[in-house]
């Protein structure tokens, strides 16, 4: 007999989180504060928008390590997203082409990705969690504090003053959570929240897909893009012939605020080489307005050590959107869960000190990789914008950028940043490396390859000022 577990929040981590809990034989309740009536087609999907989770208005891609632990552990999600749309790539099939000579090896068959919008992700997840004997979601209950008993958290408290008991209570609200008021409330020790701003916002909108074939070049596997000296532009493939078309500038850069009108957006697109293509009277058609997501921080938790209380994803751990990872990482960390109430299935003091232990060592070396990788790109966008020469990395010194330039030249540091990228292996297995420093300093022994083709800023703000391109 399985525990009874309360799963706070329902999104895509809260129904991750009953999957895996679900699929262990315990019995899980979701409380959902959306009253609102759930989707049930893609179409409908797409227009569901929760001003509680503002990210799930931009453009996602799902990491391997995610894309696998569905494969591995909850088939029926994976091929339920396939059935509806979506599509698997592996990164191995579309090496850069200036890595001549490249072969496959056996451990590439792990870099696969599966293409879909965030909107069609948790649509399928929900369905498939739903499906599951041991779940129920209860929407239009909001959490508003913990019931503890004798040092344990035994339920919590709704907005109504309802009471729900449960063995475990999981915290799954995300980025802005309140159980740090919640544990505070109940006379339990204040976690340590660590936070730095990631600097940037974000522009986003979505496509449909009118031409045959893809209309631009497609230079990452799943989709396109690059990042300059000023701004980021990638595009995303998704399910159904969409894709979306994300722009990230600094939060302080005004000239580029009007990125969020749909004119401007449109001019910014055309006058980035790489992508205008996509936007080409006849090769597609718009489906949204531009959607903008800014206030982003990094941010680590302490994990909890109060027994029967367990925090996961970004209730604990948040990393800028743009590495792709927080799906990822909520989901491992379900899984953590789930496998430690495998082997000590005792709600105790000891438990809650493993998950805490299992939890930091899962999270802080991505946390630690998003400050460093956030205050490189920051630091040089805002020397552009200041019309300054940017600091330049310590010589030897192997970062995401240097990776990244050496990965065009040696196909191992391409497999390594892949990895990295796809959370298959740990951010100090790229950086820390000394056979991957030597190899990056041999390959950017001649100076940086070329640029993939963006907008320098003077052209980009003639753009979206409306000065046309030429």
């Amino acid at each position: 007999m399985g525990l009874t577990a309360i799963v706070v929040g329902g999104s895509v981590l809260g129904l991750g989180t009953a999957l895996a809990l679900a699929d262990a034989g315990h019995r899980v309740l979701v409380l959902e504060r959306s009253p609102e009536t759930l989707p049930s087609d893609v179409d409908e999907a797409a227009q569901w928008h929760r001003p509680t989770v503002p990210q799930g208005l931009q453009s996602h891609a799902f990491a391997s390590l995610g894309c696998n632990l569905l494969r591995d552990r909850a088939r029926d999600v994976y091929d339920g997203l396939l059935a509806i749309g979506a599509r698997e790539i592996n990164l191995a099939d579309t090496p850069p082409p200036t890595l001549d000579g490249f072969e496959r090896v056996p451990a590439d068959d792990d870099l696969r990705m599966v293409l879909t919008r965030r909107s069609t992700f948790e649509l399928v997840l929900r369905s498939r969690v739903l499906a599951r004997p041991g779940v129920t979601v209860r929407t239009g209950a909001t959490v508003r504090g913990l019931v503890v008993d004798g040092g344990r958290v035994v339920g919590v408290r709704l907005e109504d003053g309802e009471t729900v008991s449960g063995d475990i209570i999981v915290d799954a609200t995300g980025r802005k959570t309140a159980a740090d008021t919640w544990l505070a409330e109940a006379g339990s020790p204040a976690r340590e929240v660590v936070s730095e701003s990631c600097r940037i916002v974000y522009y986003t909108r979505y496509y449909k897909r009118l031409s045959p074939v893809p209309p631009g070049p497609l230079n990452r596997g799943f989709g396109a893009g690059g990042l300059w000296d000023h701004y980021t532009a990638v595009l995303f493939l998704g399910d159904n012939d969409t894709f979306s078309i994300s722009f990230g500038v600094l939060p302080e850069d005004t000239a580029l605020k009007s990125l969020r009108e749909e004119a401007a957006f449109t001019a910014a697109v055309r006058a980035t080489p790489l992508l205008a293509g996509w936007v080409a009277p006849g090769n597609s058609e718009p489906i949204s307005p531009v959607y903008s997501m800014g206030g982003l921080d990094n941010s680590l938790r302490t994990p909890s050590r109060v027994p029967g209380f367990f925090a996961v994803g970004d209730s604990v751990c948040t990393t800028n959107p743009s590495y792709g990872r927080g799906v990822s990482l909520g989901l491992r960390h379900a899984y953590v869960l789930a496998d430690l109430l495998a082997s000590h299935p005792v709600v105790d003091a000891a438990q809650a000190e493993e998950f805490a232990a299992r939890s930091e060592a899962l999270v802080r070396p991505w946390y630690e990789e998003a400050v460093a990788n956030d205050r490189g790109r920051a630091g040089l966008w805002e020397a552009t914008v200041q019309g300054r020469a940017p600091m330049r990395p310590p010589a030897g010194m192997v970062t995401f950028g240097t990776a990244v330039a050496a990965a065009s030249k040696d196909a191992e540091v391409w497999r390594r940043v892949a990895n990295v990228m796809m959370m298959l292996r740990e951010p100090r297995e790229l950086y820390a490396d000394e056979e991957i420093r030597g190899r990056v300093g041999k390959a950017l022994a001649g100076g940086p390859p070329p640029q993939l083709p963006g907008a320098g800023r003077e052209t980009m703000l003639a753009a979206v000022r409306g000065v046309p391109v030429g």
